[in-house]
């Protein structure tokens, strides 16, 4: 009998973008060329993981109504499960929508009341990563313009027996 255990593969994460473009309140906006690739000898792949978590890294010029409990962001990951073809989504201004069997987690801040033009982050749930080629998306649900060059990394833990 052995252990089956999550180890932390890559302390730093790997970086899907660091240069997210401004995304308006309810639009879902794609991590720019940024996407994760779980597929053997992939972005991630060649590391195997069967779970992680993300790191959401954003400001905001103006704050109001960002309270501790807040949703800044969803996080969707959009499947191209052939290798190509992504599933379709809406990135529409303001009424992004994107279908709810694609999403991760939300982002949610902690803050009794955060700072303008301060850089917070914000980790998402772990959940399960499958073989696939993946699009990330987050949808702003903070009430306020998410300024531009927003980060966003993935944190692979693996399954080890």
């Amino acid at each position: 009998m052995g252990t089956l255990s999550l180890k932390e593969l890559a302390a730093t994460g790997i970086t899907i973008t660091s240069t997210g473009a401004s995304t308006t309140n309810g639009s879902a906006t794609s991590a720019g060329a940024g996407s994760l690739d779980m597929r053997a000898g992939g972005t991630a792949g060649a590391l195997e993981p069967i779970a992680g978590y993300f790191e959401l890294t954003c400001q905001w010029a103006t704050i109001t109504n960002i309270v501790s409990g807040t949703i800044v962001a969803d996080l969707y990951l959009v499947p191209s499960i052939d290798g190509t073809n992504y599933a379709t989504v809406d990135t529409t201004a303001s009424a992004g929508y994107i279908s709810s069997a694609n999403r991760f987690g939300s982002f949610t801040n902690p803050l009794a009341s955060p700072s303008a033009t301060t850089n917070y982050r914000f980790s998402s749930p772990i959940g399960d990563c499958w073989p696939t080629l993946y699009t990330p998306y987050i949808i702003n649900r903070s009430g306020q313009t998410i300024s531009v060059n927003w980060a966003l990394k993935f944190f692979p833990v693996e399954g080890q027996y």
